[in-house]
């Protein structure tokens, strides 16, 4: 694949696009994948603080990640591929005043849409920053729960990511990654086809991949709790199907 980021940035470019003009923004691939439960393209209902109902698209595998992560009043929360900003916006809710949110991505609409977001929603404690979780545009030691939905399958370098999330976690701290696990390993073709990648499809790992570069990177009490087995599936050309399940991935920074 060449210029394989600029790909996907165009993609979600153009999903929050038609997310919101009200269109679909799976992409092709996506669309034709069978999906029992949880999706990677859907729209969620976030409350503004005087209860005003906001809807906000969702590009996540996992509902409610935000508070299955366990944030806390006072953490200050790490978004990886904070999209169009719904985990994000309902992390900062949980930190509250004397907390912070920092959502990070590589997509200049997605920055746009979530900035806007939380102005609308009056969070003075979100920040949302134009980076890459491959280099993460922030200091050592800072962050005391870094979490991402559906994302870190999008990116090439997962150990790199894995690593940088480590290095931004103060000691003690958690990464809860919700994300689509492979059941089997993927063909070549499938994981270097374009519209498989920006569908979250083709970066996905296994479980055992997954626990590899976690554990590669430092973490410890690595665990996987699978959301929905078999959330969804794809037939591919090679004439064979191939399973997806959804889970969240949590790991701890030792002490």
């Amino acid at each position: 694949m060449t210029n394989s980021k600029e790909v996907i940035k165009e993609s979600y470019a153009k999903a929050i696009e038609k997310a919101t003009q009200g269109e679909s923004c799976c992409s092709p691939v996506a669309a034709e994948t069978e999906s029992k439960d949880d999706s990677c393209c859907s729209t969620e209902l976030s409350l503004a603080p005087k209860k005003k109902e906001i809807k906000v698209p969702s590009f996540g595998s996992s509902s409610n990640l935000a508070k299955k992560a366990g944030i806390r009043e006072g953490d200050v929360v790490v978004d990886f591929g904070s999209g169009p900003g719904h985990d994000l916006t309902e992390a900062a809710k949980l930190t509250g005043k004397t907390g912070k949110a920092i959502g990070i991505d590589m997509t200049p609409e997605m920055i746009e849409y979530a900035t806007n977001l939380a102005e609308e929603m009056s969070l003075d404690n979100v920040e949302v920053k134009l980076g890459d979780i491959e280099n993460v545009p922030l200091e050592d030691n800072i962050a005391d729960v870094v979490i991402s939905n559906c994302l870190i399958n999008l990116t090439f370098d997962k150990k790199t990511v894995f690593e940088e999330a480590f290095r931004i976690l103060k000691p003690g701290g958690r990464l809860v990654d919700a994300d689509i696990i492979a059941e089997q390993e993927l063909p070549e073709s499938l994981k270097n086809d374009n519209e498989a990648w920006c569908g979250c499809v083709a970066g996905a790992l296994t479980a055992e991949g997954y626990t590899e570069a976690i554990k590669a990177a430092g973490f410890v009490d690595i665990s996987i709790d699978i959301e929905s087995k078999q959330a969804g599936r794809i037939k591919w050309k090679d004439g064979k199907e191939y399973l997806m399940n959804s889970g969240i991935i949590t790991a701890r920074k030792p002490n």
